[in-house]
Formats: structure tokens, sequence, C-alpha cells
């Protein structure tokens, strides 16, 4: 291999233009026109395809429904029912694993946050007191 011929293959592999992105960037609007084409003749997959992108999925994937004790979660004994009921969740298949994780991260920083706002009324109320 000459050293030119090293030269050129570093710089195509270097060149963004050759990346499969580019390659499609290229021709997206050809493409989109056959992929809308072939749905309209029927295609499922395409259909499909072109359907999830006019109507984005809803951020459901995200939500999880779940019933808070009255009172939420600023008492200790609701955090304990809502974590039992975590745990019911999971073992039943209702909530996966990672489901559970995240609404548990989601309450703990929730719980701080609360923790927080406690601790901030109470020292304006000891201020207050005092006269500060």
């Amino acid at each position: 291999m000459t050293q030119n011929s090293v030269d050129s293959a570093s710089i195509a592999s270097k060149n963004k233009s050759t990346t499969p992105s580019a390659l499609l960037a290229q021709h997206a609007h050809a493409i989109v026109e056959k992929l809308v084409e072939t749905a309209l003749a029927g295609d499922l997959i395409a259909l499909r395809i072109c359907v999830e992108r006019i109507i984005p999925r809803g951020k459901m994937e995200d939500s999880i429904h779940f019933e808070i004790p009255s009172g939420g979660i600023a008492s200790g004994d609701n955090m304990l029912e809502i974590t039992n009921n975590i745990t019911k969740a999971v073992a039943s298949g209702e909530m996966t694993i990672n489901e559970a994780n995240k609404f548990t991260a989601f309450l703990k920083q929730q719980r701080r946050m609360v923790g927080d706002a406690k601790s901030k009324i109470q020292g304006e109320e000891w201020e207050k007191e005092r006269g500060w």
C-alpha cells in the first residue's frame, strides 16, 4: 500500500458525507415520498411508520398511576403504606422493577423537597418569634 492510498483512505473515513446518515439525508425527501406512497398502497408496516411519525406517542410511557393516601407523602405512615403498595405492585406484575425504581426515586426527591420546605417554614417561624 502506498502512502497516497493510506492518505486517501483516512481522508474518506473522516469525510462526513460518506456516513450512512449523510447518505440518507441526501435522499430524505425521496425516501419519505416512497414511504408515504407505499403506505397509501396498503403496506401496513409503512402505514404504521407514517402514523407513528404523525401522531407521536403520549407521555404515558413515563407515567405511573398510583394512589397516594390522603395526607400525601409528608407523613411517615403514608410513605410506609406507599412503599408496601409499590412492593405489592411489583410482586403482582402491575409495575416493573424499573418503574418501581423510578417512582421510588421520584418519591425520595419529593420527600426531600417537603423536608426542605418544612425546615424553611420552621426557620421562618423561629425568626418571626424572635423578631428577626
